[in-house]
């Protein structure tokens, strides 16, 4: 694992590049457990020695935190990008609810905005993937309960299902063309075992008209409208 991490864009401590936060204070989470930090599994996987316990870790880290000065501030931002861009929508309100409520708290997902939709195949290859990671986590207890007593948890790992049910300010930035998910929602291998839209998916250019006008991939690109 590398030791030394680079603190950019939001993080970075240069005004010139930062100007707005550059002379906060900033601490960024390493990313550890596959599950955007909602894994709380007791047990010890045998096999391969592994450790579900994201939640866990996430509320080691915050009281860490907090008993180091955070529990004192007068602003706070959770940001996080990619799959640390879902656990800054996952954790929001129970992010702000850690700080005085005279503190003013807001949440920035970037690339985080996961899309539940059909593959190229008709088939749903990234609810049957979300739907095993929370059972393999245990991750249901630490997801939104007013989205799991509606829902089954699965779904709920999907912003678009909890973004509206999140009462603390949460701002989204995501591209249109979102090359990870075009890649693993859209067009994953198991959805296109000849490789018909392998070109396609790693540059929009190079895509076909027919398929641009794939149902499929239309009601993709009309999700970020």
């Amino acid at each position: 694992m590398v030791k030394q991490i680079p603190f950019s864009g939001i993080l970075n401590k240069k005004r010139i590049f930062n100007p707005d936060f550059y002379n906060w204070n900033r601490i960024k989470v390493r990313y550890c457990d596959g599950s955007s930090f909602t894994g709380d599994v007791a047990a010890v996987n045998p096999v391969a020695n592994l450790h579900f316990r994201g939640a866990r870790v996430w509320l080691a880290v915050m009281e860490d935190l907090l008993s180091k000065g955070m529990r004192n501030a007068e602003n706070a931002i959770l940001s996080g990008c990619s799959a640390g861009g879902l656990a800054s929508i996952l954790h929001c309100d129970s992010f702000r609810a850690l700080l005085p409520m005279g503190t003013k708290v807001k949440c920035i997902s970037d690339a985080g905005y996961f899309i539940n939709t059909r593959d190229v195949s008709g088939g749903h290859y990234i609810q049957t993937f979300f739907d095993q990671l929370v059972a393999t986590h245990g991750s249901a207890k630490n997801l939104l309960p007013s989205c799991t007593s509606r829902m089954k948890p699965g779904l709920c790992f999907f912003p678009q299902y909890i973004a509206q049910q999140i009462r603390t300010p949460l701002f989204i930035i995501n591209a249109a063309y979102d090359s990870w998910q075009i890649r693993n929602i859209l067009a994953p291998g198991i959805a296109d075992p000849h490789g018909h839209w392998e070109s396609c998916k790693l540059d929009l250019k190079n895509c076909l008209p027919s398929q641009i006008k794939t149902s499929g991939y239309n009601s993709w690109l009309h999700c970020f409208d």
